[in-house]
């Protein structure tokens, strides 16, 4: 089954593979997905995979340790999201507040912005919200990752710590679960 629309390309595509380990070790030790949830959990693997592969690589921040918060922005919808994810991750990954990482987004159609989305002006208006995944979560090649942050220029990372700083000023801001993806399944079609 194909998840991805063969019409569509990535400008930057991550193009790594989920890792099997880090997909089992994320269901049982950091999610501890129930037993009738792991069915569906498991059948997720495929269309993770082909969303790391084909999803376009985008810049992403640790915002904070505890809670472990990470700005995943957008080029496409000039935006930032903010990601909660298990604190866990900050021992297993050596994360430090500030430390840059990449994303991989992938888009949705539609006909309204999702609701935690605040587009700015550079917003191209193909898309109506995104999924990011942090590849350094669930790819193998970690040290490949860690160097992936390089590829955009600091003018790029300075706009995206001005909009994580203004995104987290806002006292209501509602943080994404960070492993939607794994979790809540939307019918809509996924397409980067």
């Amino acid at each position: 089954m194909n998840y991805v629309d063969p019409n569509t390309v990535a400008s930057a595509p991550t193009s790594m593979n989920l890792s099997r380990n880090k997909f089992l070790y994320l269901r049982d030790k950091v999610l501890r997905i129930s037993p009738l949830k792991k069915i569906y959990y498991n059948k997720q693997f495929k269309r993770i995979n082909q969303y790391l592969l084909n999803g376009d690589t985008q810049p992403a921040v640790v915002v904070s340790l505890d809670p472990l918060i990470i700005s995943a922005y957008s080029t496409d919808m000039d935006a930032v999201l903010l990601l909660r994810f298990p604190k866990e991750l900050v021992n297993m990954y050596n994360l430090e507040k500030g430390m840059r990482l990449v994303t991989t987004n992938i888009y949705y159609e539609g006909d309204k912005v999702a609701k935690d989305i605040i587009p700015g002006e550079e917003y191209t208006h193909d898309w109506v919200n995104y999924v990011p995944m942090i590849p350094l979560f669930l790819c193998d090649d970690e040290a490949a990752l860690r160097q992936l942050p390089e590829m955009f220029d600091e003018m790029l990372w300075t706009k995206v710590i001005r909009m994580t700083e203004e995104k987290s000023a806002n006292k209501k801001i509602k943080y994404r679960d960070g492993f939607y993806y794994f979790t809540k399944f939307n019918l809509l079609f996924m397409i980067f």
